[in-house]
């Protein structure tokens, strides 16, 4: 069949329309004419394969990674920058208008300065391809194994360690590794191995500790088989416990299981841009709060901040982090978001709510808990538009949005950071 594609899917996928229908056609973009074919039909929608390019669009390149799609981690690598930010910026707005009904106006893209190499954080498996260890990926909705030898998208130095750990796990002949984990701030390298109930060597440990940068090293034992990446049980095989990354003025300290956004340099300007929009409040509360960053950028802007986090180990690196920076008057507790802001918002006035939620967005209690307190200013960062829309959309019954900020946190993918500020004037 032939037809052309009319406009973006959220995930990157063209889309175009049989008996009005939309179909979802992975890898082509707006205004091109293919052949293709349905791979499947669904009540609402069906998914196509393209067979043939037809006309090309102008903003179509010559993908860098030679992987790109059997490993489906950069879904835009054939996209020219400029028409990635295009469609970002689409997606946020189309995605507000369709589920938050807000037509009003979405700011200008903040472009990625380094859309490659700009990646901190490197989560590859771990698995042997005749008799010799590889690191990759997943296929997309799949259980494939892709080896990379090279991620554009990567830090330098991740890829530099990366591909020495490779050598040494085979040349010490180590067993039961799963999941290989490197984290890269300022040339410091931490790395945590993810594996079966196995010993690691001290031969091998010694060899990894010579490499250039490594700092910091980890072993995580996962013995289950949950969807969490981490096992019970973490070993620190040496080197630093943590490892340590400037932002600004600001020192931040990080354990293998605490999460600081992937991208260092568009994190200092989504904080700077949070602590902009933050008014002077008397306690304000980040929930989702992580190690503690943008309560750190914001600690001028209140007498009191109140952090909430689910992993313990970001939250001690939190309270830690808080004392280096001297900010007495912050501080982060372990527990779910929505039920520690409902106990909170029962014993203290809170002037200002930021939140930094999953893909998931906010559950119903944290929703519940915002529309039913006095909050008067919310800063949302959302990394998915949809679930955003959505939240919005039940957030209106008693806030305005007053500015929306996309931020261009992973390029090369279709994800997007948008940055929302509401004010309670609904009443």
């Amino acid at each position: 069949m032939k037809t052309k594609i009319k406009k973006w899917g959220i995930n990157g996928e063209g889309i175009a329309y049989k008996n009005k229908k939309p179909v979802f056609i992975p890898y082509v973009l707006p205004n091109e004419v293919i052949e293709y074919h349905i791979v499947k039909e669904k009540p609402r929608f069906m998914l196509g394969k393209m067979d043939k390019l037809i006309e090309k669009s102008s903003r179509r390149r010559y993908p860098m990674c030679p992987k790109w799609k059997s490993c489906g981690g950069c879904a835009l690598m054939h996209v020219q920058y400029k028409e990635q930010c295009k469609m970002k910026e689409q997606i946020v707005k189309e995605s507000l208008r369709k589920y938050a009904n807000y037509q009003g106006k979405v700011e200008p893209l903040m472009k990625n300065p380094n859309p490659l190499g700009y990646r901190n954080l490197c989560k590859f498996v771990l698995k042997k391809e005749q008799d010799v260890w590889c690191s990759g990926m997943y296929a997309t909705n799949s259980h494939d194994f892709v080896a990379i030898d090279r991620c554009m998208i990567h830090e330098k130095k991740i890829e530099e360690v990366r591909s020495q750990l490779l050598v040494l796990m085979n040349q010490y002949e180590v067993e039961g590794f799963k999941q290989l984990v490197i984290k890269d701030f300022n040339q410091k390298v931490q790395v945590l191995f993810i594996t079966e109930d196995v010993s690691i060597s001290s031969d091998f440990i010694a060899a990894c500790s010579q490499i250039e940068g490594l700092v910091s090293l980890w072993q995580n034992i996962k013995t289950d088989y949950t969807k969490d990446i981490f096992g019970q049980e973490m070993i620190h095989l040496a080197g630093l416990e943590n490892i340590e990354l400037t932002l600004d003025d600001k020192t931040l300290r990080l354990l293998p299981r605490s999460f600081f956004q992937l991208n260092t340099e568009q994190a200092i300007h989504l904080y700077d841009l949070v602590a902009q929009w933050t008014p002077k409040s008397n306690v304000l509360v980040e929930a989702y709060s992580g190690i503690g960053a943008i309560s750190l950028f914001v600690k001028d802007q209140a007498k009191e901040i109140i952090g909430i986090e689910s992993i313990q180990d970001a939250v001690d690196n939190a309270n830690e982090n808080a004392k280096l920076n001297n900010a007495g008057h912050v501080s982060f507790l372990c527990a779910d978001a929505g039920k520690a802001l409902k106990e909170i918002v029962q014993k203290k006035t809170v002037d200002t709510l930021i939140v930094d939620p999953p893909r998931t967005g906010l559950n119903t209690e944290m929703k519940d808990t915002i529309l039913s307190a006095s909050i008067q200013n919310i800063i949302y960062v959302s990394c998915n538009p949809a679930t955003l829309g959505k939240d919005l959309k039940q957030l209106q019954q008693c806030y305005n949005i007053k500015k929306v900020q996309p931020i261009d946190m992973f390029s090369q993918t279709p994800h997007v950071e948008t940055v929302v500020l509401l004010s309670r004037e609904k009443q």
